[in-house]
């Protein structure tokens, strides 16, 4: 198939319909107005960009019409802008036309602005224009060692205590993602010795555990992404899991949110986050938090995967404010109205330097509520938000980091 059948066809995108002509351009997606914050630029990339339409939803829904009329082609440079957007989805959160898929609206269509954007990159990758050369070694890699980090796959387990031995089958399995495994091997072991602590012992699905396919969605490899799923599901099916926790934010958008969509039906398993069970757990009094917090100003950051993408914001919070001693204070933009870290939807590997502008401003929120501590549940918004939060003199834990271990 030549490169111009591919670009005709849009096949993603027209999977979607007409949803995209629900933009009636009104520009809340630029700047909008919230209680919270007063005015202020919704798009978290148009604050570091030239500040043109296709850097922010007005200006992407525009360019997509355009596609779907055939009076604009993909090129390399429409890519290079497409692919500077962190998909954190705050330009749904403020849009009018996307706030209920149950109300019939004016012009009767409700906008999901992440799955508009997902479906473009995917075109653009059929095309030949996507994704970005980064992104693209390190998908390539996914599908060899079915992880982006350039790590065998045998070494998922590496992590594991000398001496710990976990079920590979269970009702209860654990998924225990890339980023943890690879990168933060001590985060994963705080999660496995609280649970065992607890009593608990969840099963860990090796070797038969690959990526989630998170990262092969967002940036539009959707073949590479549905494949991986679909092993995933079949896994965790075939090893008799009731309950799949989930610590990483963006793992849990992708089998809660996503994995269903790619099944075609409800999961033969139900998705939880780790704070689910670690409140509860709390409540039995089966864990205990912390008590040298006591005295100190804690917040926290919504991850746009878990947080806008999910709707979950309340079981950390509950956790947070169980802490001995602490005093929470939120952010003024919190919960949907979330200023993103900057590392989502291939940003940080693709365009490192926009991601380390958008993590300095999320840290000013956190400075300027007078914070001793960023609390979050997100592997990518901590190494993101560490550096400029170390410079700010403000560390960055994971809600593990407050329970006594």
């Amino acid at each position: 198939m030549t490169k111009t059948q591919e670009v005709e066809k849009l096949r993603h995108l027209k999977k979607l319909g007409d949803i995209v002509y629900g933009c009636v351009a009104c520009g809340d997606c630029r700047t909008a107005v919230r209680y919270t914050v007063g005015r202020y630029k919704v798009c978290p990339v148009l604050e570091h960009t030239p500040g043109f339409e296709p850097f922010f939803a007005r200006g992407k829904m525009q360019i997509i019409r355009g596609l779907l009329e055939e009076k604009l082609q993909p090129s390399q440079e429409l890519a290079n802008a497409i692919y500077q957007c962190t998909t954190c989805g705050d330009c749904h959160a403020t849009c009018h036309q996307s706030m209920d898929p149950d109300i019939s609206l004016s012009i009767g269509r409700y906008l999901d602005h992440t799955k508009i954007y997902e479906a473009l990159r995917a075109d653009l990758v059929d095309a030949g224009y996507g994704p970005m050369p980064r992104h693209r070694k390190v998908l390539e890699w996914c599908e060899k060692e079915h992880n982006p980090y350039m790590e065998l796959h045998e070494n998922r387990i590496a992590w594991i205590p000398e001496g710990v031995e976990l079920p590979s089958r269970g009702e209860l399995a654990f998924f225990m993602g890339c980023t943890e495994p690879y990168r933060q091997p001590e985060l994963i072991q705080k999660i496995i010795k609280l649970l065992l602590s607890a009593g608990v012992t969840p099963a860990v699905i090796h070797p038969e555990e690959y990526c989630c396919g998170s990262i092969a969605l967002r940036t539009g490899m959707h073949d590479l992404a549905e494949k991986l799923a679909l092993h995933n599901i079949k896994a965790f099916q075939d090893a008799g899991a009731k309950e799949v926790v989930v610590h990483c934010a963006g793992c849990y958008r992708t089998l809660k949110k996503d994995y269903p969509d790619i099944y075609g039906k409800e999961l033969p398993f139900k998705v939880v986050h780790i704070t689910e069970i670690l409140d509860r757990l709390l409540k039995e009094g089966k864990l205990k938090l912390r008590e040298d917090f006591k005295g100190k100003k804690l917040t926290y950051h919504d991850p746009c995967h878990i947080g806008r993408h999910c709707d979950f914001y309340e079981h950390p919070r509950e956790i947070i404010k169980k802490v001995p001693g602490v005093e929470f204070i939120e952010m003024k933009r919190n919960r949907n109205a979330a200023w993103c870290c900057g590392a989502g939807g291939g940003v940080k590997s693709g365009f490192p330097d926009l991601a380390e502008k958008i993590a300095q401003v999320r840290v000013e929120d956190a400075k300027e509520v007078g914070v001793d501590y960023i609390i979050t549940v997100c592997p990518f918004c901590e190494n993101n938000l560490i550096p400029p939060a170390e410079k700010e003199g403000i560390p960055v834990l994971d809600i593990v980091d407050l329970f006594e271990i």
